[in-house]
């Protein structure tokens, strides 16, 4: 089936995935190449825990705004 407007392209990633998804990497490469210790360390931590938070933040609400929408 396809998308709206007759689109068969491939979906749209949000911005908001690569953000994250940068910040996960950035974090577990910090965590692997530099000799993680002091401020690289939290910082490479803060990378991580922060897209993990964002992304059940995120979750949250969208599954409240599904469960508003009338389903058709």
């Amino acid at each position: 089936m396809h998308g709206p407007g007759g689109d068969s392209g491939p979906p749209h990633v949000p911005w908001q995935f690569l953000v994250r998804a940068g910040a996960v990497s950035c974090g577990l490469a910090l965590l692997l190449i530099v000799n993680v210790r002091g401020a690289a360390f939290y910082v490479a931590w803060s990378l991580i825990g922060l897209a993990l938070v964002s992304e059940a933040i995120a979750t949250v609400v969208h599954w409240q705004r599904s469960r508003r929408q009338p389903r058709a």
